[in-house]
């Protein structure tokens, strides 16, 4: 493999390189909107935006970058360059605070460039930085339906960890009224709550999920259900959250999570106890969709994983489309 990495040249280059964000930000935010063109949601597009608007910056960029052109454990990388011009990236990013794990993305090659090789001299320099700062673990995200890259991730020794789909309907859907028993309650949880709650996810995530998304419980540890905080996001169009808690003897065994936004895409999270999916799962986010409707026209997103089949199901069934189905992958170093 060529470990042309020095990103000073003096001529137009062919092959590997070094990420230099000084100069190569704009030629490989407008690779990446070629290459993913059509596949970047929401969030994607705001970040490609983002890449796009710092490399505006231009000279500034110099006082923000060091020398070496990359930014640490938040973007480092890698681009193969043909007469001058970027066809080929792939970028790093720490994700954990130790440097143990390390996500690959933005694996991007220019169309008429595919089938070269490019890929996989990208991949090879990546796993081989990871192993030079004392990575353990390289992962990465590919569509479900992209089965080449899936197909040169495993023969790199890659392995499925958790599929994650996410699902939008572009309005909020009329669902009938769930009607709960007696023995269940459903009351709102609050940040004294964080215990059940972490305890829920412990007895409700298969295991290896769990390594992968440690943000789940992030995620379930932020709450704005208060007067002031509802009223204030209500006010500056920010939102806020509603959290849920669905008990049966006391005991928390399910929980859920509504985003509310008068300016722009709910959403609705839930996550059950595995052996009471197929009983509790239709009514609870029946309950979620009913209270969106406070806002009707607004569309609606979900990110449901594979280990939730019940949920899927019944979001489907209200007219919930699947918009992206991301397999995560994993390679211990």
């Amino acid at each position: 493999m060529v470990l042309a990495l020095s990103p000073k040249q003096s001529k137009p280059y062919d092959g590997l390189r070094q990420i230099d964000l000084r100069r190569d930000l704009q030629p490989i935010a407008d690779l990446i909107g070629e290459a993913f063109a059509g596949e970047l949601d929401a969030s994607g597009q705001a970040s490609l935006q983002e890449m796009r608007t710092l490399a505006r910056l231009g000279p500034f960029l110099h006082v923000f970058v060091p020398t070496g052109g990359e930014l640490g454990g938040f973007f480092r990388g890698f681009i193969w360059e043909q007469a001058g011009e970027i066809v080929g990236n792939i970028t790093l990013q720490q994700a954990d605070t130790y440097g143990k794990r390390w996500m690959i993305a933005n694996v991007a090659v220019r169309h008429d460039y595919r089938g070269q090789g490019i890929a996989r001299a990208l991949m090879d320099a990546a796993l081989l930085r990871i192993r030079q700062m004392g990575g353990v673990w390289a992962m990465l995200q590919v569509r479900q339906d992209n089965e080449t890259a899936q197909g040169l991730y495993e023969r790199m020794g890659f392995t499925p960890v958790v599929t994650e789909s996410q699902f939008r309907n572009i309005q909020v859907p009329q669902v009938d009224a769930p009607r709960f028993p007696e023995a269940v309650d459903l009351v709102p949880l609050y940040d004294s709550d964080t215990e059940a709650i972490n305890h829920h996810i412990s007895q409700s995530v298969p295991q290896l999920a769990r390594w992968w998304h440690p943000k789940r419980h992030k995620g379930f540890r932020k709450n704005s259900d208060h007067f002031v905080l509802r009223r204030w996001g209500h006010v500056v169009g920010l939102g806020y959250r509603q959290r849920l808690g669905l008990h049966l003897d006391s005991d928390l065994v399910g929980v859920l999570d509504i985003d509310f936004h008068t300016r722009g895409e709910q959403h609705i999270d839930i996550l059950l106890r595995p052996e009471l999916q197929k009983k509790w799962t239709a009514p609870l986010l029946d309950y979620g969709l009913q209270q969106l409707s406070q806002s009707p026209r607004h569309a609606v997103t979900a990110i449901l994983f594979d280990y939730q089949a019940e949920a899927i199901t019944s979001l489907q069934r209200t007219g919930f489309r699947p918009t992206s189905v991301l397999v995560t992958m994993r390679k211990r170093m």
